[in-house]
């Protein structure tokens, strides 16, 4: 792997970890188009882990104050709440990690498959019009998520398309029946928490962002945006942390070719400068109630890929 290979793939990394357009289907579909070919998972630890990075520069005064007190003083009974909450976040996309792992690895070869999930997460992300407030749900809302239907059936996915899209409209439903009247919550809740782990869950499959899944089932909840953000992004931390653990062992018995060290930083630094960016950018756009437009890039790029092919 050269630098500059290693350059682009730490930033379409650390931009698609927290964009909601998601890393591992960009990740899936780059290495599709461009026949660029990952040595081994090492290089895919050392990026996931600088974008890990980027969560804690990003929020390192509350994770300051949530390490401070969950070992006592004034904090102590927030602090321990909001990591219960953390731990009650992570534990669907636990269970789901290690009793389906060989179906969700078997789903990262099929690039057909990646791109009709990224159509998902478009129909997902533009659901943040109606969970907002930007817009009232009807007929003309559904031309978008109906295009991206389009797209899936011409490429013979509509079948996936549909049952993850249901599983995804199953948690969103949950969280506006079981949300309270009144104003945006500043806190997430039990239930809250248990939902968006229900999206990070699903966000397992390739193509599904988990940024935009657990955030969106966090604003049909009701939840402050931004709160929403912080709470899907610190709950990123022992995912990304236990995965990257997890896969060490592999990577040092693994056959594989030698990623050189000047490759590896490079992705890092790549990887985790353009977490930060992303970061900020996604918050900035979720105050603006702007989040919406990340739709329009996943229907039309995952759209491409599924037909430029057979048009060509």
């Amino acid at each position: 792997m050269s630098w500059w290979e290693a350059l682009i793939l730490g930033l379409v990394q650390g931009l698609t970890e927290f964009f909601p357009v998601s890393s591992s289907g960009h990740l899936v579909l780059g290495q599709a188009l461009l026949g660029l070919q990952i040595p081994g998972i090492t290089f895919d630890i050392v990026v996931h882990v600088a974008t890990l990075v980027s969560v804690t520069v990003v929020y390192r005064d509350k994770l300051w104050t949530l390490t401070r007190g969950v070992f006592g003083g004034p904090e102590a009974t927030a602090s321990r709440r909001y990591v219960g909450l953390i731990v009650l976040a992570s534990v669907p996309a636990v269970i789901v990690g290690f009793t389906l792992k060989d179906f969700f690895e078997a789903r990262f070869d099929d690039p057909a498959f990646a791109a009709t999930m990224i159509l998902v997460t478009g129909a997902v992300v533009w659901s943040s019009r109606w969970a907002m407030g930007i817009r009232r749900f009807g007929p003309l809302e559904l031309i978008g998520p109906a295009v991206g239907a389009l797209f899936s059936l011409l490429a013979g996915t509509i079948v996936p398309f549909l049952l993850v899209l249901a599983l995804e409209a199953t948690v969103f439903t949950i969280a506006r029946l079981s949300r309270r009247p009144g104003p945006a919550r500043e806190e997430v809740g039990w239930v809250g928490a248990l939902l968006m782990g229900l999206g990070q869950a699903i966000a397992i499959f390739p193509g599904i962002s988990r940024s935009g899944s657990t955030v969106l089932a966090g604003l049909w909840r009701k939840i402050d945006p931004v709160k929403a953000a912080e709470f899907s992004f610190i709950m990123s931390i022992p995912v990304i942390l236990g995965a990257a653990i997890l896969d060490v062992p592999d990577a040092l018995r693994a056959e594989e070719a030698v990623v050189s060290g000047t490759a590896l930083t490079v992705g890092f630094i790549a990887a985790m400068l353009a977490g930060i960016v992303a970061i900020k950018f996604f918050v900035t756009l979720l105050r603006k109630q702007n989040f919406h437009a990340f739709a329009y890039y996943c229907w039309a790029a995952a759209g491409a890929f599924l037909l430029l092919p057979r048009v060509l």
